[in-house]
């Protein structure tokens, strides 16, 4: 009997550490052409361009919001995305860089020549969870 009770408490030690729901409001979308893509970044190794291979979601888009509900590990994260009118999986920026979809990034931090900083972005998730709402820019 203490082998077994000994087996339990072994197997929930190997339990991974239950995830907490995120949900991420995506506000002001101008139409309903193609998706809205955001991709969610653990440090500032993956940050803004390199998410886990995980951690990207897409929803068709509509006018007004789109809600994304995501289960992750509590942790910090930073969030950025934009609105793939082409609905081709693509962030189309002119010849010289320039967005020319619309963008967004968590904490609403406005970008002002490069991408905002992981740190600027980054928020907590506790183990009960969290909701954010991030808004769209538009060139």
């Amino acid at each position: 009997m203490k082998l077994l009770a000994l087996a339990f408490l072994l197997l929930l030690a190997t339990v991974p550490a239950s995830a907490a729901p995120l949900t991420v409001t995506v506000e002001g979308i101008r139409n309903g052409k193609g998706e809205i893509r955001i991709s969610v970044y653990t440090s500032p190794a993956e940050w803004p361009d390199h998410p886990a291979s995980n951690h990207d979601w897409a929803e068709p888009a509509k006018a007004g919001s789109v809600v994304f509900t995501l289960d992750l590990p509590p942790g910090t994260y930073a969030v950025n995305g934009f609105h793939d009118e082409l609905g081709d999986g693509k962030f189309k920026k002119s010849l010289i860089g320039l967005p020319e979809e619309g963008y967004m990034f968590s904490n609403n931090v406005r970008p002002t020549l490069s991408a905002p900083s992981f740190q600027s972005a980054s928020f907590t998730l506790p183990p009960e969870g969290a909701a954010i709402s991030i808004s769209v820019q538009y060139p």
